[in-house]
């Protein structure tokens, strides 16, 4: 469908985000925050030299960061962008609105991500300004890390959340299994996983060594970017393809 009518991106965009935009949601981002900068606070005791700070903030960063936050407040999120219509059996009432499919699967992206990369991105970059006694090299490199890693995971589960029921049990269990543990232990697998590409950003603008990075400077950017933009498109066309009851 290729109909659109004025204002159908704004409309669907507040839609979503009204949806996206819960107490729950909320008390989330506090925990998220606390927990990071209360770590960050606890993680630089004791460590004098300003290098070793430096990498004791890439490692959080990494393991709780990239390893954590950004897939599942991603996955919780994103999840539920149009999971939840489908779930519930409004979808129809969006699909059946003469409106672009790209025009759905963009708005739903956007409105999870607005949501999505305060929570994820603030907290830890936030935490690394603390962690680091200030080190803007390293605080760069996680905001700009966390960010790349929630576009990419948030567009991804978007799609899964309408691909699938159930889609936060299966998405955690991808987090978990595969993000967390399998491509973190093996070269092969790093480079099919979202965390790797956001990991290899991190470690070369802070100049941290971190396993299983070896990607271009170009490809830690496009990959995760060209991941969220194919995600779109499927969800479209998934949309496009789709029959609603």
């Amino acid at each position: 469908m290729s109909v659109s009518t004025p204002g159908a991106f704004t409309a669907l965009y507040k839609l979503v985000l009204k949806h996206q935009l819960t107490k729950g949601r909320a008390f989330l981002f506090v925990a998220v925050a606390a927990v990071a900068i209360g770590i960050s606070f606890l993680a630089r005791q004791g460590i004098d030299d300003a290098r070793d700070k430096i990498e004791a903030s890439a490692f959080f960063a990494d393991t709780f960061g990239l390893g954590l936050v950004a897939p599942v407040i991603s996955l919780v999120l994103g999840s539920a962008a149009l999971g939840n219509w489908r779930d519930d059996e409004t979808m129809v009432y969006v699909w059946l609105r003469p409106v672009s499919r790209w025009v759905i699967g963009l708005a739903a992206t956007l409105g999870a991500l607005t949501v999505a990369l305060p929570v994820t991105v603030i907290p830890m970059t936030i935490g690394s300004f603390i962690g680091t006694n200030g080190d803007m090299s390293m605080v760069r490199a996680t905001a700009t890390a966390m960010a790349l890693a929630t576009l990419a995971y948030t567009a991804m589960f978007v799609l899964v959340g309408l691909l699938i029921r159930r889609a936060l049990v299966w998405g955690l269990v991808y987090v978990f299994i595969w993000e967390f543990f399998i491509a973190r232990g093996a070269e092969g697998a790093a480079r099919l996983s979202v965390n790797s590409y956001a990991k290899a950003v991190l470690a070369r603008a802070a100049d941290v060594e971190i396993g299983f990075t070896n990607h271009s400077t170009a490809a830690s950017f496009l990959v995760p970017l060209g991941i969220a933009a194919v995600a779109v498109g499927l969800t479209a066309w998934r949309l496009k393809e789709a029959n609603v009851a």
